[in-house]
């Protein structure tokens, strides 16, 4: 991104030009600034906010000057200062100058100006292939006289003339011709300039505007810019127009139902909310998300969806204006990217094109750029132009597209045949933290990468991000065992500071449960498991855990008579969580996956071998029953409750789950978490048998509880209305 900042800032706005060094001495640069001065001018953007958007882009400032600095175009609008490029007079009243790439609606008055003359302008042409629009003066500029170009010329330029803001003043400058030469492994070649400007020959002849990073070995550059390949800006409407109407088919809403998440006793029910937002509410149970409809008919969800909340995934259909909705059908999650594919049910009309040019190649030429947002069932669109300034190399050598504005995450690509490009798509976090700066949040990346993934299904798919049943929603895998957080005392104590960063990482073994995996393997109590690796991915990863202070505490059974039942819901469970970290990687890596776990045991590295295999029925996914009449909800004992009562597993009972405020269970005095263990003597080992042992009853019931080692009965009356959540 460094080097896309200085490209782009020194050949879009020339405030970050470095001064003159190294001119030649048999030359004189006052010659080459006097041959074009009278065309150079400065161009000024005032800009503004819009229905309380503010414009984006970035602002550049001399590196040299002291004071703050900015990096926001809503800084511009704060200070009352234009935003501030490069012209060059071609005409009496043209203007070519560097295209800021900023949507109109942000653009309040374009201003040309040299010294205190000045003359309104706007836009009426674009570059196609240079990074350039044509500016109509509304009139003349007094004392400003246009540069002429001649016929295309095969003189070598001597040096590069532009005019630009440095230390509070506009300044020229004339810089030597140099650069770069480079050859693509493509066959391509070009010359790499670092600023734009005029192209001056030895003798202060003009030869061609430098609007581009990188000039073409054709020398398209060369000669009278106004012979550059351009675009009308009527015509320039009109394409936007119809890349509005193709845009409102193509890119299409895509609602989700999903099942309600089962809450978990204590938890707050706002604690997944981010900004209040769908994408960021993994509670919600309707979402609107935008699909990209692809060729062969598909439909690409861009929707970053973690596992557990694709898990819940009931229905989905293609919303589009004016006719009805299309049902669609998962098909799968993209391992990579934060996309899960969909299959309508019925064709939705003739998909988007797909352009597959290399992002270098692409490079200053004009591009359609739309900006589409949804907030819930409301679209909102904006088209406007946009240019790549430069290439970032991510993930396994892809190329990704930068523009000149950082802010994409609404951002779509097209070319001007209205072929999709670009768009952006969030990349897949990797298991165990994120390595990839760039994982989590959208990027601009190009649409080839996208369809190749969705061509390529299933093998790009991810098997443990796919919609489930609600008996299974709570599956976990598991290793069976039970991890204490390390400290940096317990790391050196076990000699494993060097490989968990001193007790960062890394869990002490207290218990391994009967006939889990890890009991099979040979793994015991005291060792400390350290990572896992997977060939699903190429980092390991790392245990990290936190201590539970809640449950460290203990829980307050003395006090739990105290406690009034409308707060009832706030209390956490006096065991711990069988979803931890670990258990939830090791869910995501999906079932049947092969891992290998590195322990340590009396100061050694030990390695096992073990297949991913979902773990016993717990607490969460417990076979439930709500008694509505009483207001008691009760859940079966699992393995996880059973350990921390120490309850055998042929004692019966089952575990009261949830109590409603003010109902005949609450006032009779049963709370959260005992046990149940007969009801009218008869013992209760099932939630089935809680059920067919009250809906027998019509007068009073009586329930012999357990709240850990104590006893005790307690008499409801119940009545004959019961419903199975």
């Amino acid at each position: 991104m460094t080097r896309l900042l200085l490209v782009l800032l020194t050949l879009a706005l020339p405030a970050w030009l470095s001064p003159l060094t190294g001119a030649p001495s048999a030359k004189d640069p006052a010659r080459w600034i006097a041959a074009v001065s009278p065309g150079l001018l400065q161009v000024e953007f005032t800009l503004q906010f819009d229905r309380g958007d503010a414009p984006h882009g970035i602002l550049d400032q001399d590196p040299r000057s002291s004071g703050p600095r900015s990096n926001s175009l809503a800084d511009l609008v704060a200070e009352e200062r234009p935003l501030e490029t490069t012209g060059f007079l071609v005409t009496p009243t043209t203007v070519v100058a560097m295209d800021p790439c900023v949507h109109p609606r942000f653009i309040k008055a374009i201003v040309v100006r040299q010294g205190s003359q000045r003359s309104a302008a706007r836009v009426s042409a674009y570059g196609v292939d240079q990074w350039s629009f044509v500016l109509t003066l509304d009139q003349p500029i007094p004392g400003a006289k246009p540069i002429e170009f001649p016929a295309k010329s095969t003189e070598n330029p001597a040096a590069l003339v532009s005019y630009y803001r440095q230390d509070g003043q506009m300044v020229r400058v004339a810089l030597p011709w140099g650069g770069q030469y480079l050859e693509t492994e493509s066959g391509k070649s070009f010359r790499v300039l670092d600023h734009q400007g005029v192209a001056i020959s030895p003798q202060g002849r003009p030869l061609g505007l430098v609007m581009n990073h990188r000039l073409e070995s054709d020398n398209r550059w060369r000669g009278n810019p106004m012979a550059w390949k351009s675009l009308e800006a009527s015509a320039f409407a009109a394409q936007l127009k119809d890349l509005e109407s193709l845009t409102a088919q193509t890119l299409v809403r895509v609602r989700l139902s999903l099942r309600s998440p089962k809450a978990t006793p204590g938890q707050n029910p706002m604690r997944m909310r981010n900004r209040g937002d769908e994408e960021s509410d993994d509670s919600a149970t309707e979402r609107n998300e935008l699909g990209v409809l692809l060729p062969g008919g598909r439909v690409a969800v861009l929707a970053a969806l973690k596992s557990g909340v694709t898990a819940r995934l009931e229905r989905m259909s293609i919303q589009r204006e004016g006719k009805p909705p299309v049902p669609a059908k998962f098909v799968a999650s993209l391992r990579d990217f934060g996309v899960f594919v969909v299959e309508p049910e019925q064709p939705l009309g003739e998909a988007l094109k797909i352009d597959t040019t290399h992002p270098a190649d692409r490079m200053g030429q004009l591009l359609l750029r739309a900006e589409i947002d949804l907030r819930g069932e409301t679209r909102s669109a904006y088209f406007h132009e946009s240019r790549i300034a430069g290439v970032r190399v991510g993930a396994r050598q892809e190329a990704y597209p930068e523009l000149p504005d950082p802010e994409v995450k609404d951002t779509f690509l097209f070319t001007l045949d209205r072929a999709l490009y670009a768009l952006p798509i969030t990349r897949r976090e990797l298991l165990g933290g994120i390595r990839d700066p760039f994982a989590g949040r959208r990027q601009l990346t190009t649409a080839r990468q996208l369809a190749e993934a969705v061509r390529r299904l299933p093998e790009t798919a991810d098997p443990a991000n796919v919609p489930v049943s609600e008996a299974d929603e709570n599956r976990l895998a598991w290793l069976g065992v039970e991890l204490q957080p390390l400290s940096r005392e317990l790391a050196r104590a076990n000699q494993v500071s060097d490989q968990t960063r001193d007790g960062q990482t890394g869990g002490l073994i207290t218990y391994i449960h009967p006939d889990s995996p890890a009991a099979k393997a040979g793994i015991k109590a005291g060792m400390v498991l350290l990572r896992l690796r997977t060939a699903a991915q190429p980092v390991p990863i790392e245990v990290q855990l936190e201590e539970d202070f809640a449950r460290s505490q203990g829980f307050p059974w003395e006090r739990l008579d105290d406690i009034r039942d409308q707060f009832f819901e706030r209390i956490p469970t006096p065991w711990p969580p069988v979803e931890t970290p670990l258990t939830r990687a090791l869910t995501d890596l999906g079932f049947g996956t092969r891992v290998t776990a590195e322990f340590v045991e009396d100061g050694k590295l030990l390695t096992r071998e073990f297949e991913v295999v979902p773990g016993p029925t717990h607490y969460e996914s417990a076979a439930r029953f709500k008694s509505e009449s009483l207001g008691i909800t009760v859940r079966n004992l699992t393995y996880d409750v059973r350990r921390y009562i120490q309850r055998k597993a042929d004692e019966p009972g089952v575990v009261v789950s949830r109590i409603e405020p003010g109902g005949r269970a609450s006032v009779a005095g049963v709370k959260p978490y005992e046990l149940i263990t007969h009801v009218q003597d008869q013992p209760v080992s099932t939630v089935a048998d809680f059920e067919r042992l009250v809906a027998a009853e019509k007068g009073d019931l009586k329930l012999t509880l357990k709240r850990m080692a104590k006893g005790r009965i307690v008499t409801i009356r119940a009545v004959s209305t019961e419903a199975k959540e």
